[in-house]
């Protein structure tokens, strides 16, 4: 059984694909990791409603996740509360700032 430190280490490389330069923790939509008896939930707050980066990004979690050797996994959007630029880690904000978004 894998911890949720450690599955959450491995979401965290995530590219944002809209802003590759930053990973969805740094840009504070990787929420959280639900372990249940024979499934994996991974919770996400879209940077917007109806972001269509989201299909992408919950593609890439399961693949991830499935070339780790979990199975049943599920990714849940959670809308309330709803995200905000606070969430952003100060290396996610420098690395858009490089980038050329202020």
């Amino acid at each position: 059984m894998h911890s949720k430190e450690e599955i959450f280490s491995w979401l965290s490389a995530i590219a944002d694909p809209e802003i590759p330069v930053v990973t969805i923790e740094e840009m504070g939509m990787l929420r959280d990791v639900v372990i249940g008896a024979d499934n994996y939930e991974v919770l996400l707050t879209p940077t917007y409603t109806g972001c269509p980066a989201m299909g992408i990004i919950e593609a890439d979690i399961k693949a991830l996740l499935h070339e780790k050797g979990l199975e049943n996994v599920s990714v849940k959007m959670i809308y309330d509360p709803a995200w905000t630029t606070d969430w952003m880690s100060d290396v996610a904000k420098e690395k858009m700032r490089q980038y050329g978004i202020a």
